[in-house]
């Protein structure tokens, strides 16, 4: 279940990472754009949705594109960059616009998403790294760190480089969990929508079908719901063919299951306060409650037996959302509220409106009408005066002593990270950063590298307002990964500046923050207690990821006895660094009270 290390020759390590800078990613199987139009090589310019109508609006969009004075006199530097996903090919939108506004070449290594990590680590056993790497796991900084693999990017440089993204790091203090012996190893990310909780959705329709017309509010009604949903034939198919839930098994642990966890006050993968003191949450009795609960659910059939395996978020795979959407399951809690907005584009919405005829035919028929098509607000009960089916955010879901609460992550997002031989050339550094700054402030750049050009993703109405394109998916390059146009994709601070959240305006930016954010956030919340990276977190980084993962998966699964394996399990990790560990987390926590 975890990815072990095997034997691997220097020559094939070598052949690999060569094959990853060729742009090799192996064969994969996008299910969704399976579904959607492929690019039309034609060149018929009559047909507005085609291909070269397509690229004739990028060519006149590029054309009036600027490079401002400071990018126009430094050197067009190449920058080998890995971004979760690259563009399908080369030259795309968001490609040549960042090129022509920064007077810059980005050479991309492309990785498969969905086992990045293993993929970089084999690219990294040559000691090649790109110049600059986006969205990096916190505890990965200090173990390439510390493999002498990144480039010291010094405060006084970010500070003189990012007038607009320093005050905002700073102010968050978010500089701490980047520094490693006392220099600082990553741009830091501000994750302006930190602060929103997870949620959890629960299918109305099937709460419908096996004759429950409350919303749950408890650990128990919702433990009836799920055995309902086991046992009652929720899609009324006449087979025993659904669960209840599964888990985002390719996220990182603080995912797993959070909304049951919350509901016992605790997360096995954070830190939780315990009478003044920080504590690993896997080791507290609250954990070992909630595991029991949740192996009990295993023996009920209401876990999927997949949960081991599903894919947590993916346009490439089958995932939860399409699993949740498609009726396999009817539960899920791993996605946030852009997800849930009722808008026919959030990852579980989107799928949602694929698998509901009345659904299409509501965003079909308002189409041109987006203060109908975006006025459906966040469901919280039951609504049989909408379209149907719905499913509900749970507003609240209370645990056995009381507890309650949805995971948010808080303001600390996953950083930047630029490689070592950027060390070399501090002007080379200092002009990314200033790329980087420039598109946090920047209102066109933040918008061409968020949503594309006017008349493609977006158009403006007769009001100048920016609205989403209902026709965007007939267009040839469409693709819900953006990866022909390869905008999104090419955006390394995302939501990092909340003046640009509204920057596709009207009734959906409304929908989105006044319909869905602003409920979302009134829901009860946790988030991890610890502020920064241990000194040691990387030297102890497997029993606090890895081991916590091996032992979750093993106690749902009944593959091993809670009660009898749990207290030794708490010891050993204690032993094996999680003394060291709590004791660097309460240092820290007593310098900052």
């Amino acid at each position: 279940m975890t990815w072990k290390n095997r034997p691997m020759t220097a020559a094939l390590i070598v052949c690999l990472v060569a094959a990853m800078l060729a742009g090799c990613t192996g064969n994969q199987q996008n299910q969704e754009e399976n579904n959607t139009p492929k690019a039309d090589t034609a060149t018929d310019s009559t047909d507005p949705f085609s291909l070269s109508a397509d690229n004739k609006m990028i060519a006149d969009a590029l054309a009036k594109v600027e490079t401002p004075e400071y990018f126009k006199n430094t050197p067009t530097y190449e920058y080998t960059v890995q971004f979760p996903t690259s563009p399908e090919k080369e030259g795309s939108f968001g490609q040549q616009y960042f090129e022509k506004k920064f007077n810059v070449k980005l050479k991309f290594v492309p990785l498969d998403s969905t086992n990045r990590n293993e993929q970089l680590n084999t690219m990294f056993a040559t000691g090649t790294i790109p110049d600059f790497l986006s969205y990096i796991p916190l505890l990965n900084v200090s173990e390439y760190a510390n493999q002498g693999l990144l480039a010291e990017v010094p405060m006084d440089m970010i500070e003189k480089n990012m007038p607009n993204y320093y005050p905002q790091i700073e102010k968050a203090d978010l500089f701490q969990s980047v520094q490693i012996d006392g220099k600082n190893m990553a741009l830091p990310f501000y994750a302006a929508k930190g602060g929103v909780p997870l949620t959890a959705n629960i299918r109305a329709d099937w709460l419908t079908n096996v004759g429950i017309n409350k919303v749950p509010q408890t650990l128990d009604e919702l433990e009836e719901a799920f055995k309902r949903f086991r046992n009652d034939d929720p899609d009324k198919n006449g087979k025993k063919d659904t669960y209840a839930l599964s888990n985002a098994s390719t996220e990182d642990g603080e995912i797993w299951f959070q909304s049951i966890f919350g509901a016992y006050g605790t997360n096995p993968f954070l830190w939780v306060e315990r009478d003044g003191k920080l504590q690993f949450g896997f080791t507290t009795n609250e954990t070992k409650e909630a595991l029991k609960r949740l192996h009990s659910w295993y023996e009920m059939e209401l876990i999927s037996p997949e949960f081991i395996t599903d894919n947590a978020r993916s346009t490439e795979v089958e995932d939860l959302a399409t699993k949740f959407s498609e009726g396999k399951i009817g539960y899920m809690d791993n996605l946030g509220f852009e997800d849930s907005q009722w808008d026919n584009d959030g990852h579980i919405n989107y799928r949602w409106v694929k698998n509901s005829p009345e659904w299409q035919k509501f965003f079909e028929d308002n189409k041109n009408n987006p203060d109908t098509m975006y006025a459906t607000k966040l469901f919280t009960d039951f609504n049989d005066q909408v379209p149907q089916p719905i499913y509900i955010n749970l507003p609240s879901l209370t645990g056995p002593n009381g507890a309650k609460g949805f995971y948010r992550s808080g303001f600390q997002g996953s950083p930047m990270v630029f490689g070592k031989q950027m060390e070399k050339d501090p002007e080379k550094l200092a002009k990314l950063l200033r790329i980087v700054d420039y598109i946090t402030s920047d209102e066109e750049a933040y918008l061409y590298l968020s949503y594309g050009i006017d008349g493609l993703e977006w158009k403006s109405d007769e009001k100048g307002r920016r609205l989403l394109n209902p026709d965007w998916v007939k267009h040839a390059l469409y693709d819900p990964g953006y990866k022909k146009l390869g905008d999104w994709i090419l955006n390394p601070v995302q939501n990092t500046n909340p003046e640009f959240f509204s920057v596709i305006g009207g009734p959906r930016a409304d929908q989105r923050y006044k319909l869905t954010m602003d409920v979302i956030n009134t829901f009860p919340s946790y988030e991890n207690k610890l502020g920064i990276v241990l000194p040691s977190a990387a030297k102890y980084s497997e029993i606090t990821d890895t081991r916590i993962k091996e032992y979750v998966v093993k106690a749902i699964a009944g593959d091993i006895d809670i009660d009898g394996t749990f207290n030794d399990a708490v010891n050993r990790w204690y032993k094996d660094g999680g003394d060291q560990l709590t004791k660097e987390a309460n240092d820290w926590l007593q310098s900052v009270k």
